[in-house]
C-alpha cells in the first residue's frame, strides 16, 4: 500500500500493490500538470484517485 502525498490515503496504486502497471486506475485519466506540481515534493508517491476527481472539480 502507497500513501497519496495530498491526502495521505490508500492512492491505490497497482505498482506498489504487486500489480501490472497497465491494470492502474491512472493510467485512464490525464493528470493536471498543476496539481502534479503540488505533489512535487514526493514524486515516488503516486495522487490517489480522489484528489485528482477533486482537482478537476475545483482547480486550484
Amino acid at each position: 500500500m502507497s500513501d497519496c502525498p495530498l491526502c495521505k490515503r490508500d492512492n491505490a496504486c497497482a505498482i506498489s500493490n504487486g500489480n501490472n502497471p497497465e491494470t492502474c486506475w491512472c493510467m485512464n485519466v490525464q493528470m493536471p500538470a498543476q496539481l502534479l506540481e503540488c505533489a512535487a515534493s514526493n514524486r515516488e508517491t503516486c495522487i490517489c484517485q480522489t484528489c485528482v476527481d477533486e482537482w478537476n472539480k475545483k482547480g486550484c
